[in-house]
């Protein structure tokens, strides 16, 4: 068994495989000088289970409980801290988002909700009413009239999650090459006729491998070969014909220190909605968001900027040429943020640091797919971390048992295999991205 991709999905899979079969051969392999030093590296590491979709609700919830497990149960610290999701809604949003909140609600999520009145008395550093402000007209903002908080939501460390499945994993006897690319599948027909440009169109063929460069050099020959490789799919499925349902789209963060200001450090202290910290706050214009980090004494800012930010159908192998780009702090970020929370007046960013979404641009939802001897994960939309655990037993139990099986997700619950594929998919539309 041969995985490509060493990020959490990547992880998650070849753990879970190994887990169930001990005896079985499953080499991962990366690009990268070490696992998770791709697009997990640069994610912004937050968890939730509020999905519009019964999909995501599952796939989400389950991995959420396994990880709480993990950290609580096994004492195995993945830097989890429940401080919740807070949503702040405009009046239209609020109005806008009845249906999906009685959705979410029929899911058997909690939820908390917050009249305008509760959001000055819990966070009296939030600037709710734009009325008197030529600014916040120009800039199109609209006043907080509702909030809604996910309790089983929070922020966990990307490094730490990676490093217990690669752990688990090798104590299992997988094996792991870092610093090795894949250039190519191998395809080649089931029955070579040793003819030379085979396989013709009419030989039944499948995929055998991969070709590698780096520290491993050559051909890697598997009877199945996984490809979890993120925002790269398209770069070895293109090739042979196979469309990877997912295109990249560029996502930057920025931190700001509080120590520079009493204001925001007792921001970054609020306990109001959560005893684990300030809440990861969404803010009504672009989903322009705000993270707390208290042990490092800065708070996280990103949005959502969809329109005018470009897919990428095939990402630069090289992430360092995806930078950040300070001035969409400076004009598009900072002038939303301080205007929601007057205390960031003045603030200047500091790091900064740009990676890739991996959208599946048709719902928003995870897929897993066989097709000749070749198996593919994807499409996680930005919620890659939240949802890996359950995907990998999706995988898994995909390589053990077809399309035709059923999965089981940590906590027992079922699923079906084949509503993540594509001949048969059936899965409802994800309508809360961020």
């Amino acid at each position: 068994m041969l995985v490509v991709g060493a990020g959490i999905l990547g992880l998650s899979i070849s753990y879970h495989i190994k887990e169930h079969a001990p005896s079985k051969d499953v080499f991962l392999v990366d690009r990268f000088a070490a696992v998770a030093q791709g697009n997990t590296a640069r994610s912004n590491a937050m968890f939730r289970n509020t999905f519009t979709s019964r999909d995501n609700v599952a796939l989400a919830d389950s991995s959420i409980d396994y990880y709480l497990e993990v950290q609580n149960e096994l004492g195995i610290d993945l830097g989890l801290k429940k401080c919740g999701y807070l949503w702040l809604m405009s009046e239209r949003q609020a109005s806008k988002g009845e249906a999906n909140i009685r959705k979410l609600k029929n899911c058997g999520i909690e939820l908390r909700e917050y009249t305008r009145e509760d959001l000055q008395r819990l966070l009296p550093a939030l600037r709710s009413e734009f009325s008197a402000s030529d600014e916040a007209r120009l800039m199109d903002l609209e006043s907080i009239a509702a909030g809604i908080f996910g309790e089983k939501c929070g922020r966990l460390d990307p490094t730490k999650l990676a490093n217990y499945y690669k752990e688990r994993f090798l104590a299992l006897g997988g094996k792991i090459a870092v610093n090795t690319n894949v250039t190519s599948l191998i395809v080649e027909p089931r029955q070579p006729l040793g003819i030379e440009g085979e396989p013709f169109t009419w030989q039944e063929s499948n995929v055998a491998g991969a070709k590698v460069e780096g520290a491993f050099h050559g051909e890697l020959r598997a009877k199945k070969t996984i490809v979890a490789a993120g925002a790269w799919n398209n770069e070895l499925l293109e090739p042979i014909g196979l469309d990877g349902h997912v295109k990249a789209k560029k996502r930057q963060l920025f931190t700001l220190t509080a120590k520079k200001s009493e204001e925001l450090e007792r921001l970054l202290r609020t306990r109001t909605f959560s005893s684990e910290g300030f809440p990861f706050a969404i803010l009504p214009k672009n989903a322009c968001f705000v993270k707390g980090v208290e042990e490092n004494r800065e708070f996280w800012v990103g949005c959502d900027d969809d329109f005018n930010r470009p897919f990428i159908n095939v990402p630069d192998a090289n992430l360092e040429d995806c930078k950040p780009e300070p001035e969409y702090f400076e004009r598009s970020l900072y002038p939303i943020l301080r205007q929601y929370f007057p205390a960031f007046e003045g603030s200047r960013a500091g790091q900064m640091w740009a990676g890739y979404y991996a959208y599946n641009t048709l719902d928003s939802i995870p897929f897993a797919f066989e097709e000749n001897d070749l198996i593919v994960a994807g499409g996680q939309s930005g919620s890659g971390i939240m949802k890996a655990d359950a995907l990998g037993r999706i995988v898994e139990a995909l390589y053990r048992l077809g399309e035709d099986g059923d999965a089981t997700l940590h906590g027992g619950r079922g699923y079906r295999i084949r509503n993540l594929g594509f001949k048969n998919r059936s899965v409802e539309r994800e309508e809360w991205v961020i």
